[in-house]
């Protein structure tokens, strides 16, 4: 039976879902375009993921961009991985997903995990309009260029700190990775760009839109991502 329980950090909340006889640890940062905070689809996931991986699920409830944009909520989400680092149980895996992918990327310069698995992330803060995916899925899709937009100047305002605040650029070197990427999904482009440049392992749902894991039409996509993810865990 997984176990709920709660805590706090610097002042927000963090929710963790505990398996029988854990193996290991796993930090997801939530998706929800670095302005929405765990909600329930959120804590649902984490509960999912950590029966199906027999992993303990951290869910840190970081602070959020109307309040918190770059670079002072990656400070808290780093300070919060380095504290985690060094107390919890090993292995341990950082996760995350969507544009909230890009916060636990941001933390791995400053203490590495064992493994990494991230679904849709936010790779690059940097212009991507050029790229075939952007342009394939401007309209009538769940992430559209102007969310996309609005999403990037509320969390990363100053247009000089971009190049910066990308993975993308910055990141010297990553653990073993895996990556799921949505094939219908603007951001498809830059996930395929990251894991050229660094090797990840990379699964592609040639048929799913981006936020899956929280759409009911999603199901599908959702389950199997569970699966992808406890599976490569397993032989890696």
């Amino acid at each position: 039976m997984t176990q709920r329980s709660e805590s706090a950090f610097s002042g927000f909340r963090v929710v963790t879902y505990t398996p029988e006889n854990p193996q290991g640890t796993l930090v997801w940062f939530h998706g929800g375009g670095w302005m929405i905070g765990l909600g329930e689809d959120s804590e649902l996931w984490g509960r999912d993921l950590a029966e199906r991986t027999a992993m303990t699920v951290v869910l840190p409830d970081y602070p959020l961009a109307r309040e918190f944009a770059y670079p002072k909520s990656n400070g808290w989400c780093t300070a919060f991985w380095q504290k985690t680092t060094r107390t919890a149980p090993r292995p341990l895996v950082l996760g995350g997903d969507s544009a909230d992918a890009h916060l636990a990327l941001c933390c791995l310069p400053a203490a590495m995990a064992d493994k990494a698995v991230f679904v849709y992330p936010v790779t690059t803060l940097l212009p991507t309009r050029d790229s075939g995916s952007w342009k394939a899925y401007t309209k009538g899709w769940p992430l559209s260029p102007r969310l996309m937009d609005y999403f990037y100047d509320a969390y990363c305002p100053d247009m000089a700190a971009r190049y910066g605040a990308s993975p993308l650029e910055q990141l010297g070197r990553i653990p073993e990775t895996l990556i799921i990427t949505a094939g219908r999904d603007i951001l498809a482009d830059q996930q395929n760009a990251f894991v050229y440049r660094f090797g990840a392992t990379q699964i592609v749902y040639p048929e799913a839109t981006h936020i899956f894991l929280s759409r009911e039409d999603g199901i599908e996509h959702r389950t199997k991502a569970l699966d992808d993810i406890a599976a490569w865990l397993r032989s890696h």
